[in-house]
């Protein structure tokens, strides 16, 4: 018994479970509900020590590595633009995916996807999804001083600008 990591409930049987590509802790409820991936049992629930070696636990290489793709921002219009291309309705495009209507439909309504699912849609509908990570557009911000900058700083930075 555990709590689970998405909806918050105590005591309740956890599975771990991949969501958004991480591995959370999940009652058996949100992983239906959320359409995630089958659950692997969590390393304490494995007895022995012969079959944590089986287990088919992944590790990641480095957490300081990041992909070289990212889902689009506006994936969801994609899917629903694409589908509409088509002539299809939320009804028939679940059919040719074999999933839920409820999938489709939240989905489109901008809630993440699993990966796999998100590779089905993109088959099925014959689209990209994902995209080239954009570098973040930042600016350092200081000023010539040996003092830090203040939030006096930015606000005069602003009206500068604004002038």
């Amino acid at each position: 018994m555990g709590t689970c990591e998405l909806c918050g409930a105590d005591k309740v049987g956890t599975f771990r479970t991949k969501a958004s590509g991480a591995r959370v802790d999940a009652c058996s409820r949100c992983i239906d509900r959320l359409g995630l991936e089958k659950p692997t049992p969590k390393p304490s629930e494995i007895r022995t020590k012969s079959l944590v070696a089986k287990s088919n636990i992944r590790r990641s290489s480095s957490i300081l590595t990041k992909p070289d793709k990212e889902l689009a921002p506006d994936f969801h219009i994609r899917i629903r633009n694409a589908r509409k291309d088509k002539g299809w309705d939320q009804r028939e495009f679940a059919r040719r995916m074999n999933e839920r209507l409820n999938i489709v439909q939240r989905t489109e309504n901008g809630n993440r996807p699993t990966d796999n699912l998100i590779k089905k849609i993109e088959k099925v509908l014959s689209i990209e999804l994902f995209i080239e990570i954009e570098a973040d557009n930042t600016r350092q911000a200081g000023t010539s001083t040996s003092r830090s900058m203040t939030i006096g700083d930015v606000y005069d930075d602003l009206l500068r600008r604004s002038e």
